[in-house]
């Protein structure tokens, strides 16, 4: 999976380095917004349901699948989506009403790769689930590049973020799934779990992505702008490939909960919180020296940030990324309102230090990064560790 991971990653930046360049700055665009809304969508919304079905099919007797709610979702996604793309349209998709279909068809697409990819990985089909994460990229990729040859513009080049979401299906995740579930009792409490992890995941990504929107709100120039987004979308590449990988570790940490191994959940989150103090703070000392010259080598001189402003992306982004594996074992308890506590309360601390401090617009938004991680990785191992001390011990 970490191979598979990566890969993808890779492809997934070298269509956006070939289609971008293909088509120029300005035909790219509607590209741009539409690979946000899917990324925005998934993260937030979608990425709760693939774990929460992982979580569900992982335990010994699971219930069957809230598919009302779920179709709900992805129905409520969609249509959120479209008003989106339909209210913006001058102005992101050149006025085209034709994206107005390709967004509706790729936010569903993505709710059906979530929930595939759900069932793949809670079957314990993870071989099944790399190939999905590696196919979608690769197909994504290649398609563009035929369709590049045969000069097909931006909205045709949409097309291929569908079919890269629509692989899944090739590994029938779903086989044999009826028969399993039937006469099973409908899974409980499956809307307060989803409507809690849902919550979290908007407020983590808020802090995670909304960077560069406040550093312009801040009043910081083009130049200061595209600094902050380059450096902070180069640093926290490995919270980007962590998002492929969480689904491995939830099927575990699912039986330990079922299990009421409480001494060993509190020993394994113990040594995660430990073991992420002393991560984030060599992440730190790596950005400050080593962060500028990795942002110059691979994007150019213009691209190099101060060395304060690249410890800080480094550190934020190494909390973040060993947050969302420690998150997994909150989820495994169902404790998800205890989860979207943790990270409003950073967004707010996030808020709250970019009012106070007086740095550069940069350094300010910086600053809010690590300080919200860091409260969000500390309450998140706390809360874990209450909560699974609740649990009776075996």
């Amino acid at each position: 999976m970490l191979v598979a991971t990566v890969l993808a990653a890779i492809a997934a930046y070298l269509f956006q380095l070939v289609v971008g360049r293909a088509l120029g700055p300005e035909a790219f665009a509607p590209l741009t917004v539409l690979w946000t809304l899917q990324f925005l969508v998934f993260t937030t919304v979608f990425m709760p349901m693939e774990q929460l079905t992982v979580r569900r099919l992982s335990l010994d007797e699971p219930g069957a699948a809230p598919w009302r709610l779920y179709l709900s979702v992805i129905a409520a996604s969609v249509l959120g989506a479209t008003a989106f793309a339909a209210t913006t349209l001058d102005r992101l998709f050149a006025g085209d009403t034709a994206y107005l279909v390709v967004v509706a068809v790729l936010v569903a697409a993505y709710g059906g790769f979530a929930l595939g990819r759900g069932y793949l990985a809670g079957r314990r089909r993870f071989r099944e689930y790399a190939y999905c994460t590696f196919s979608e990229s690769v197909l994504r990729l290649a398609l563009a590049g035929v369709l590049l040859v045969l000069s097909v513009g931006a909205l045709g080049l949409g097309w291929t973020l569908v079919a890269g979401a629509l692989v899944v299906w090739l590994w029938r995740p779903l086989s044999g799934e009826r028969r399993r579930e039937a006469g099973a009792a409908p899974e409980v409490g499956a809307a307060a779990a989803l409507a809690g992890f849902v919550a979290a995941n908007a407020a983590a990504q808020t802090i995670v992505a909304a960077g560069p929107l406040v550093v312009a709100a801040l009043g910081a120039g083009a130049a200061e702008v595209s600094i902050f987004f380059q450096t902070f979308l180069l640093l926290r590449a490995p919270l980007t490939v962590a998002y492929n990988l969480v689904s491995r570790i939830m099927p575990p940490f699912t039986r330990l909960v079922e299990g009421a191994h409480t001494g060993t959940i509190r020993r394994l989150i113990a040594g995660v919180g430990a073991a992420g103090a002393a991560l984030a703070a060599a992440a730190f000392g790596a950005g400050y020296w080593l962060g500028p010259a990795l942002v110059q080598f691979l994007l150019g001189a213009d691209y190099r940030p101060g060395p304060l402003l690249a410890a800080l992306a480094a550190a934020g982004a190494t909390l973040a990324t060993v947050a969302l594996f420690a998150q997994q074992m909150l989820i495994a308890l169902r404790a998800t309102g205890r989860l979207a506590a943790a990270w409003l309360a950073a967004l707010a601390a996030a808020a709250v230090a970019i009012a106070l401090t007086g740095h550069t617009p940069s350094l300010r938004v910086g600053w809010a990064f690590l300080i919200a991680e860091t409260l969000a990785f500390t309450l998140i191992i706390a809360l874990t560790l209450a909560t699974a001390s609740r649990r009776p011990n075996r």
